[in-house]
């Protein structure tokens, strides 16, 4: 929703706590979405926790590890506190050179035992971590089981097997050092904790490098009985009787490519597990004795309506900005810090607006995001009721009172949306520590509700708006829904492929210490899991995470199937794979620029330029168009009047990839000084020598028989090993400067 860090609040987000989980799995209506968590912060005077007593912490639990980082170096951040969670958090941070390599860490400590709640650390020599790595998943996991000992309190933890712990759907760039994840939850009497875990991140040199503890004390909490749970054969025929599937579409990121893609799913009932002990059906709200339903869609509005003002100017927009941030406080003043303008990935021009409470003593601030066509409001987030303590005297208006008002404030704000929205599917989620209501409204496209691009809107207890999101993202291919199998054959599937797991859960209230007994549906080994609708598969498989089968090569069978498994090389058969076949200059490229970077984007920070095209027969509409200006970014092509994609790309040609790509090029210009030595030296363009003459210095090309065949074709086998060995030198070289 907000993105932010000032001078009062930091906001941050619930999302790590459930981070294990891929972006599909996220998206499954039976996953608890929960609102931003604003930390609030404390007074220096009120806290005695120095610097000091955080690094000496720092040290007793990392022996020896951080030495090299003087005090001087650490910074503190100052203590802060959650609305649901009164304990103090503290962090500490560095930042520094060394090696010419940038080394940061950052550490948040928790409490009066200042427990580590959580870390990330980025080392400077990772050459270990980069392929081939030193350490494999199995030797990861043993690291992590390690660290996991040292922690306090951790001696009942269990690793979690039933959600999806690697990539988030998307692959790094090869140059980048590989790293393992692990999510444990802690357990009693040998059961798991639903909402509970700790995740630790390793990397492939067997340093550990990140963890995330989301867990609370249970001194005084109760559990239910294991002795008085329902037999698990009884539930499952429980559920297989009641269960029904939903077909919906659910928008993936291809992080990539830059590109909201949606996929046609099937999703099981509406329901998050069942009571061991009294068999009611687990929603996000609680329990109940009735089997969730989901109900109907019902469009906001029946027809478009107008927009809110056409055209807004600057004044209009500070004007909406202050009408909506009124505070009844004399000691509370709204300053408006900046309004920028940028485009928004739909190409949509985007005023956004930086403001700020000032309480006197402090501040916080956010940004308020305006449709500068429509003048409605995309993006806004109230923080300020929300810095403040809770009023306990105030008694929340009901949840049918406050639907009411979250569409009338659409009306009134966002209103040439809506007719493309529906009202919620699913109960809204309240706060009790906040008291405030929030209402997802999900777009609908095709007569199917869209799962991952809604409507979010937040109601205080006395009616206010605290928050309005509009995700509505440009999608330009929606699937068939006539090609998508039968319900009955998803729902099969889902009855087949269901297990249960026992965990204990707490329901959410101020107060509330007690862990109820769960079962909880796994489908295909993965919880909330969904089904393709058109290819009839599972979203996603517990045996993803089994290796794909190798490429038989004599000399580049290893850096081949390293670059298949990693979603580099696209290859349909492996068994058939003929690695010898010449690459074309528009496949070498896709090679080269996925195993470097994330992809390409022309929409940065502050927008960008839609009609940037280097080459006059790559257009927008061009399938390699992203990978070519990518290319362009990085300096491995310059813009020319054509790229010639079906061409083979010859051995000299790839030579000068590999020194743009490590930013050498300058050097290579000098062809004069080099000496080639090769007994074909003569077949070598001169305006290549110089390139040639690096890439067989720094060992990215071989030779065959002093032979460099500059005008030979370059294989698949040439290409993966040259590839791995410049991920490797630009890893090596800190040059991942254009790689993003």
């Amino acid at each position: 929703m907000v993105n932010f860090k000032k001078l009062g609040i930091i906001l941050t987000s619930t999302a790590f706590s459930v981070g294990v989980l891929s972006p599909m799995a996220q998206a499954s209506a039976n996953v608890k979405e929960s609102p931003e968590r604003i930390a609030i912060q404390v007074d220096s005077t009120e806290t005695k926790v120095t610097k000091s007593m955080l690094i000496k912490q720092l040290n007793t639990l990392f022996p020896g590890k951080f030495n090299f980082v003087t005090e001087n170096d650490f910074d503190m951040g100052q203590g802060h506190y959650y609305n649901d969670d009164k304990t103090v958090r503290y962090e500490l941070g560095f930042h520094k050179k060394v090696d010419g390599k940038d080394v940061y860490g950052g550490f948040t400590f928790k409490g009066d035992a200042l427990e580590l709640e959580n870390f990330h650390y980025q080392p400077a020599n990772v050459a270990d971590a980069i392929y081939p790595a030193k350490y494999s998943k199995a030797d990861a996991k043993k690291v992590a089981d390690d660290f996991l000992k040292k922690m306090p309190n951790t001696a009942n933890y269990k690793l979690r097997e039933d959600v999806v712990n690697d990539d988030f759907g998307f692959s790094r760039p090869i140059s980048e050092p590989i790293s393992y994840s692990f999510s444990y939850s802690p357990t009693h009497n040998g059961v798991p904790f639903s909402d509970e875990s700790m995740y630790i991140e390793v990397l492939a040199n067997g340093e550990v490098v990140g963890m995330y503890r989301n867990t609370e004390s249970t001194s005084k909490a109760t559990f239910d009985s294991l002795e008085q749970k329902k037999n698990e054969t009884d539930v499952l025929a429980q559920i297989r009787e009641n269960l029904s599937v939903e077909l919906r579409y659910l928008v993936d990121y291809n992080h990539q490519s830059g590109e909201a893609i949606a996929k046609l799913v099937y999703m099981p009932t509406n329901f998050m597990g069942v009571n061991a002990l009294n068999g009611q059906w687990q929603t996000m709200n609680g329990f109940t004795s009735q089997v969730p339903k989901t109900k109907g869609l019902e469009k906001l509005s029946a027809q478009p309506l107008e927009p809110r003002k056409k055209n807004m100017t600057l004044a209009e927009v500070e004007e909406l900005v202050k009408s909506l941030l009124k505070v009844d406080s004399d000691k509370v003043k709204v300053r408006i810090e900046s309004i920028d303008e940028r485009e928004n990935e739909n190409g949509e021009s985007i005023y956004s607006v930086h403001y700020m409470y000032d309480y006197g003593n402090h501040g916080s601030g956010t940004t308020i995001e305006v449709n500068k066509a429509t003048g409605e409001i995309i993006n806004f987030w109230d923080i300020g009721d929300e810095s403040l303590e809770a009023n306990d005297k105030v008694e929340p208006i009901s949840k049918d009172a406050a639907l009411a008002k979250a569409i009338g404030y659409l009306k009134e704000l966002a209103p040439s949306y809506i007719h493309n929205y529906s009202k919620p599917l699913e109960d809204p989620t309240y706060d009790k520590y906040s008291k405030q209501y929030y209402f997802s409204f999900p777009r609908i496209v095709n007569g199917i509700a869209v799962m991952g691009d809604e409507i979010s809107v937040g109601i205080s207890a006395d009616g206010k708006l605290s928050g309005l999101h509009v995700n509505n993202q440009k999608i330009d291919n929606w699937p068939s829904v006539n090609k998508a199998i039968s319900a009955d054959k998803a729902k099969a599937m889902f009855s087949d492929g269901l297990k249960l797991n026992l965990q204990y859960s707490k329901q959410d209230g101020e107060g509330n210490n007690h862990y109820n007994l769960v079962y909880s549906p796994v489908y295909n080994g993965i919880l909330f899991n969904n089904i393709d609708a058109t290819t009839g598969e599972w979203l996603l498989k517990a045996d993803d995470s089994k290796e794909k089968p190798a490429i038989s090569h004599p000399t580049a069978g290893e850096e081949l199937t390293y670059l298949y498994r990693q979603n580099v090389l696209d290859v349909k058969d492996p068994a058939n794979f003929n690695a010898d076949a010449a690459v074309t200059k528009g496949e070498a490229l896709k090679i080269l620029v996925k195993s470097l970077s994330y992809g390409y984007s022309d929409f940065g920070p502050y927008g960008g330029n839609n009609d940037k095209q280097s080459f006059n027969n790559i257009d927008k509409k061009h399938p390699l168009y992203g990978t070519v200006e990518q290319a362009v970014r990085m300096g491995i092509l310059q813009p020319a009047d054509k790229f010639e994609v079906d061409a083979t790309l010859t051995r000299q040609e790839l030579a000068q990839w590999l020194v743009r790509v490590l930013d050498l090029e300058k050097a290579a210009k000098h062809s004069d000084i080099y000496k080639l030595n090769f007994t074909d030296a003569g077949t070598i363009d001169s305006a290549h020598a110089g390139y040639v003459a690096l890439v067989s210095a720094m060992g990215l090309m071989d030779a065959q028989q002093n032979k460099f065949n500059a005008t030979e074709k370059v294989t698949y086998a040439d290409l993966a090993v040259s590839t791995v060995r410049v991920a490797k030198a630009v890893n090596e070289n800190n040059s991942n400067r254009n790689y993003w």
